[in-house]
């Protein structure tokens, strides 16, 4: 900061300095700063400043400067604030020049104007003879400390020029003679030439217009001439002066550039006198009172113990203060700097409401921490039980997927996954030796490639799975029967990233499925040659219990012995048949297996 207020302190030293007026002014083209030539020149003083430039309206009518002419510039500015202008000017004190152009940051901001007033009143040069006073011209034309050409108004040819406008320009006095500055390549733009021509030919001179020239080396330069026409010889010549700005202009950019740290700056800056008033505030001081209070009262911002500060900077002690102040609810922290030489405070105003802010919260949590260190040290020893376990627990863990592994790799079928490109990412399996598959040289390949024996459908399964469908299917590969089950895998987001499908050799399932269904189906049978049986039984033991009865009637108790024992037998054997039907029945609900029984 005391880097800054120094700087500052140059650039305004700087600009006080200038014999030319110097006025700056914002983007609302309100005024920031003027020197002290202006305020000899318009008879200004500090209440004018951060007032608008049309405020200056009646100082320039009192000047006898026409109202219209500035009235109608500030309407070309407001239309187009990159407008660079320059103009001459008559007014009560003489000759004016009026020079004005934005000024603007490393991104091409507009941060303000910068207003720049010469007195030519004086430099002003007027139509002579130079067969007069030859002596006295010659003296003057080579003891000039700036630069001086003569040349014929019409071919433009150089007729005499001093030193000093040869040691400028580079060339040497017999190179420039004779030639012309277009010869020489001395004009960037041949028109700014012809405009100068034709206002001497029209005014017999012209003062201070600013054009771009470059010497020997090429390298451009901002001049401002001034001419005046001559006669020798009653032919008519230009006695110009080229004055270099070059420098001038790049200073001035220099200290615009260094001077808008401090309008540019988001924190508030002003500075106060010896009264305790503000006679300087950046913009961003106004920005921040206005957005906390809605107003524009930046004394707000003037620090407490004042007394204390208006002593030290009527006595210019070189002296700092601290101190934090409250507004609307926003902390400040004010470093306020007493100038020795100017004998001024300087006031750097600084947000700290979010750093109190965490700072309150970072006591807060360190007492929360203190409370939650005691209850981790009540939970310490739980803790370290807890990792024990938790290390058994992985012990177990990793001994059941060894295990896990173990069952996979001996599953009787095959696991496959693969990605949306139907690329194998994995495959393992013990049903890779019956389907003659190495699984280290199937990973990377189609699966349509790995499986080209296999039936359509095995492969449509894992397409499905692919679009969110699980399926189950029975697909055939190498004369061997398969039942395989697919299924989308999914990332955290619920995304499909590929398909697993679990392929169960089912062939000897099926045969022994063949071999139940022959022999349920020859069960069936058998019952319903049983039933058949009962009845080709039964009636012909009634037929022999009736002829006992009439022809044998000794034996009759004898035969119904045997007749109620075979009748038992055939009884039990219903009984059997009974359930055994309801086997079948059972069989064929659920199998779809035999024939219906009547």
């Amino acid at each position: 900061m005391a880097v800054l207020s120094h700087t500052c302190d140059l650039l305004l030293a700087g600009y006080e300095a200038l014999p030319d007026g110097i006025v700056i002014t914002d983007p609302n083209s309100s005024l920031l700063f003027f020197n002290q030539t202006i305020r000899e020149m318009f008879h200004l003083d500090d209440r004018y400043l951060n007032n608008h430039l049309i405020d200056l309206l009646p100082k320039c009518i009192d000047l006898d400067v026409k109202p219209e002419l500035f009235l109608t510039l500030l309407e070309r500015i407001k239309d187009n604030p990159l407008l660079e202008f320059s103009q001459k000017f008559s007014c009560l004190t003489g000759d004016k020049w009026l020079v004005t152009k934005p000024l603007l940051g490393k991104n091409d901001e507009i941060l303000g104007r910068i207003w720049i007033i010469s007195d030519i009143s004086k430099n002003v040069l007027t139509p002579a003879t130079f067969e007069d006073e030859e002596g006295l011209f010659k003296t003057i034309f080579n003891l000039a400390p700036e630069g001086i050409a003569i040349s014929d108004l019409n071919t433009g040819q150089f007729l005499e020029v001093n030193k000093q406008f040869v040691d400028h320009w580079g060339y040497s006095r017999d190179e420039v003679i004779g030639k012309s500055a277009i010869d020489l390549d001395f004009w960037v733009d041949l028109n700014q030439r012809q405009n100068i021509v034709d206002l001497m030919k029209k005014d017999g001179s012209f003062s201070m217009i600013p054009v771009k020239m470059r010497g020997k080396d090429k390298k451009v330069k901002d001049i401002l001439i001034s001419g005046v026409m001559i006669t020798i010889n009653h032919r008519p010549y230009m006695l110009t002066i080229p004055l270099d700005i070059t420098d001038i202009l790049a200073y001035e950019e220099k200290i615009w550039s260094l001077a808008s740290f401090i309008e540019l700056n988001p924190n508030p800056i002003f500075e106060m006198n010896g009264d305790g008033i503000i006679t300087f505030h950046n913009t961003a001081t106004a920005s921040v009172i206005r957005k906390l209070t809605n107003t524009a009262d930046i004394s707000l911002f003037i620090p407490g113990g004042l007394d204390e500060i208006l002593n030290a900077v009527k006595n210019g002690d070189e002296i700092s203060f601290h101190r934090e102040i409250t507004i609307s609810g926003r902390i400040f922290h004010e470093y306020i700097y007493i100038t020795k030489v100017y004998r001024t405070a300087r006031v750097y105003v600084t947000d700290i409401t979010e750093r109190k802010l965490a700072e309150h919260e970072l006591l807060r949590k360190n007492e929360e921490l203190g409370a939650a260190y005691e209850e981790i040290l009540s939970v310490e020893e739980e803790l370290r039980q807890n990792y024990e376990k938790l290390i058994i627990q992985e012990e177990t863990l990793f001994e059941n997927e060894k295990k896990l592994r173990m069952i996979v790799d001996h599953i009787p079928g095959i696991v496959v996954t693969i990605d949306t490109n139907m690329i194998v990412k994995s495959i393992y399996g013990e049903g890779l030796i019956n389907m003659g598959l190495s699984p280290h040289e199937r990973v990377g390949q189609k699966i349509e490639e790995v499986f080209h024996q296999a039936d359509t459908a095995f492969l449509e399964a894992y397409s499905q799975a692919l679009m969110g469908i699980v399926t189950t299917v029975e697909a055939s590969y190498q004369n061997r029967r398969y039942v395989l089950f697919t299924s989308p895998l999914r990332d955290a987001t619920d995304s499909i990233t590929g398909a697993i499908g679990v392929a169960i050799d089912i062939t000897n399932q099926k045969k022994m499925e063949e071999e139940r269904r022959r022999l349920l189906l020859q069960l069936e049978q058998n019952l319903v040659e049983l039933a058949l049986l009962n009845d080709k039984i039964r009636n012909p033991l009634t037929v022999i219990s009736s002829l006992v009865e009439m022809h044998a009637p000794e034996i009759e108790e004898s035969v119904a012995v045997c007749v109620q024992d075979i009748d038992d037998i055939i009884t039990n054997l219903d009984k059997r048949w009974a359930e055994s039907e309801k086997t079948v029945r059972f069989l064929q609900k659920h199998y779809g297996i035999g024939f219906h029984l009547t």
